[in-house]
């Protein structure tokens, strides 16, 4: 983490968010997931900095952004990165979406696509209708289940620390380090529960699928297996709605944090989908 007050920008609505910004190049924006930061694409910077342009930001309520109730919504954080495209002057971007980041992406396009600003699209391990009772859907509230999810969020009030442990023992696989597990934990709550709890209510009913289709850019999907997420189910069905052209990936049992453990084969796996798509200048 960087953090100086260059790290720093505010949004049209007057929230403070945090970013980082890296090398030359077309850029690359990493979004990242729910109650996660900036920090969790460590491992990616020096690889991904080399050809490209690479921003990280803190989305609002997360990492070292403004911890503030207001517009803890997918649409707000959507305007949020469109803020920070036009406050870094970024076009010919990269815009990729991890977890609950792919949600924002495609929020984002919905809601921007016609200012020209994003030139590629990814989903990265994202379930993006959690309440759906569809069969590629194996998220922990799938088919409408409130009362878990209500459970969930009173257990996330009454003991932080100990939601954010099971949080991140239900998305790795494998051998953990004990730092690894901290590190991952600590990052979690620096997002605290009563924003956890906005954000979490926001998302859940969202039926992001059905924004698929309306994406003219190239795609990547990219699906990953752990506990809480079965997320190479679920690129099948988005992959299905997609009428642009794409990248499916499926990577196997390797964890929701595929990116953090194997940066050198996500790494190379985003500047191979970039290489296939090369930029066609003049409008979306």
């Amino acid at each position: 983490m960087i953090f100086s007050k260059e790290n720093f920008f505010e949004t049209s609505d007057g929230a403070i968010l945090y970013y980082e910004d890296y090398g030359e190049g077309d850029p690359i924006f990493l979004l990242h997931g729910f109650c996660c930061s900036s920090q969790v694409f460590r491992n990616n910077i020096e690889g991904l900095k080399k050809k490209h342009r690479l921003i990280l930001m803190d989305l609002r309520g997360h990492g070292a952004s403004s911890k503030t109730l207001s517009g803890v919504t997918m649409p707000r954080m959507a305007q949020d990165v469109k803020d920070l495209i036009e406050y870094l002057q970024l076009s010919d971007v990269t815009l990729l979406g991890w977890s609950m980041g792919g949600q924002v992406a495609l929020m984002y396009w919905r809601l921007f696509a016609g200012y020209g600003y994003v030139r590629r699209m990814g989903i990265l391990d994202s379930t993006l209708y959690p309440f759906s009772d569809g069969e590629w859907n194996k998220h922990g509230n799938s088919n409408y289940n409130m009362d878990k999810a209500n459970d969930r969020l009173i257990h996330m009030m009454e003991d932080h620390q100990a939601d954010a442990r099971a949080m991140v023992n239900g998305m790795l696989v494998g051998e953990v380090s004990d730092e690894d597990k901290a590190w991952i934990q600590h990052e979690i709550m620096k997002t605290p529960p009563y924003i956890a709890y906005s954000i979490y209510s926001d998302f859940l009913g969202r039926d992001f699928t059905d924004f698929i289709p309306a994406v003219t850019v190239p795609m990547l999907f990219i699906g990953s297996n752990s506990p809480a997420v079965k997320g190479e189910i679920a690129m099948d069905y988005y992959v299905s709605k997609c009428r642009t052209d794409y990248e499916l990936v499926k990577i196997g049992e390797s964890g929701h944090f595929f990116f953090y453990f194997q940066p050198e084969r996500f790494n190379q796996i985003v500047l191979e989908f970039i290489e296939k798509y090369p930029l066609i200048k003049g409008g979306e």
